[in-house]
């Protein structure tokens, strides 16, 4: 039998601007209540700063998702190997990324009033706010994108 990570099988998207770190949608609710999204970070690669608006959990299936503090990203303030399941009820600012293998994490993010986070520019202040239909986008997107 051969056996295969779940990274090598996905088709990733690399978010824009930010190279080696990618998602994959894999369902948005009709409603727009919440969001199932899978992020892969390559080895050291960070996220920009950003806060979730409503209820996260995660499960981190390969590699060490890094958590860093929002106003110091260099500040490493929790450290998830494979197979933690972490919860949280929103409203936490920080910065992502993954360990010296990389990580695949797994988020299901509830939305609040249609939003599921809010990016930071450098000084802290809301660059933008993503809304359950960005992600509705981006798992059209996809479908349309060969594997990488």
């Amino acid at each position: 039998m051969v056996h295969s990570l779940l990274s090598d099988n996905m088709t990733w998207i690399e978010f824009p601007g930010f190279e080696g770190f990618y998602y994959n949608v894999l369902e948005v609710d009709p409603d727009d209540r919440f969001v199932q999204l899978l992020l892969k970070f390559d080895p050291g690669v960070k996220c920009v700063a950003h806060r979730h608006v409503g209820p996260v959990k995660t499960l981190v299936l390969e590699g060490e998702h890094q958590i860093f503090d929002v106003a110091d990203s260099e500040l490493l303030t929790d450290c998830r190997p494979a197979g933690t399941y972490s919860t949280h009820n929103g409203d936490e600012a920080h910065v992502e990324g993954g360990g010296p293998e990389g990580a695949i994490v797994l988020l299901s993010m509830e939305s609040v009033d249609g939003e599921i986070w809010e990016t930071y520019n450098t000084d802290l202040t809301v660059d933008r706010v993503s809304l359950s239909s960005d992600f509705r986008r981006g798992l059209e997107k996809q479908k349309q994108s060969p594997n990488i």
